[in-house]
């Protein structure tokens, strides 16, 4: 009797493991996959002064090369981001238990760790870019967020101020899929001229290709 209630209790440990184990998967809100391409509906309204202009694409917005050796840099996760002028913009990311950083290649080699995410994620909660508190992100809400790839629930609304530039941004995070919707407002004068740039960018497809032989 004592063997098979030791038997029992280990089993249901190793089950409650289980199950928090895929709790925990469910909860990342910011998955590295290798080989993960994210296309979105990328719509832009660029105001000119007097002039406005608005175009609205599906394109490809990110794809996930996975861990590489970076110089200066490390060992870091490294997303590729095509441009519209057919080159690519690479980010750098490195995780280090609940906190995901953003990392920027300095200009005297030495690599700047920006504060991207601190899980886990509760509304409230709130984080500096860095030392200098450029940037302040907070988790504004938890809902259901629609967009072209479906309805997802459980989302995560962050929201992103500057205190250096006039910049704004939301981000809507899905468990276990990342960014479905993300919306930014960024102006600028040059000389006597204002520049506003409104964009969204909502999930259209979300992808795992197989990797070149």
């Amino acid at each position: 009797m004592a063997k098979l209630n030791y038997y029992l209790k280990t089993a249901l440990g190793l089950l409650l493991l289980l199950l928090l184990s895929c709790q925990r998967r469910q909860r990342d809100f910011f998955p590295l996959v290798p080989n993960a391409v994210r296309i979105m509906q990328v719509t832009e309204t660029k105001v000119i002064g007097q002039n406005t202009n608005t175009t609205s694409e599906v394109k490809v917005t990110e794809v996930v090369k996975g861990i590489k050796d970076v110089p200066r840099l490390g060992r870091v996760w490294v997303v590729e981001v095509p441009l519209a002028t057919g080159k690519s913009l690479m980010n750098f990311y490195e995780r280090k238990g609940d906190t995901v950083f953003k990392l920027i290649p300095g200009r005297d080699g030495t690599p700047e760790r920006i504060v991207y995410l601190v899980l886990p994620l509760v509304v409230g909660k709130k984080w500096y870019d860095n030392a200098t508190m450029r940037e302040e992100t907070e988790v504004i809400a938890q809902e259901s967020v629609t967009v072209p790839a479906g309805h997802f629930a459980n989302c995560f609304c962050l929201e992103t101020k500057s205190k250096r530039v006039n910049f704004h941004q939301k981000i809507w995070l899905a468990p276990g899929l990342g960014i479905v919707k993300r919306v930014k407002q960024h102006s600028w004068n040059r000389g006597d001229t204002t520049w506003q740039l409104f964009r969204q960018e909502e999930l259209v497809e979300y992808q795992i290709t197989k990797s070149p032989k």
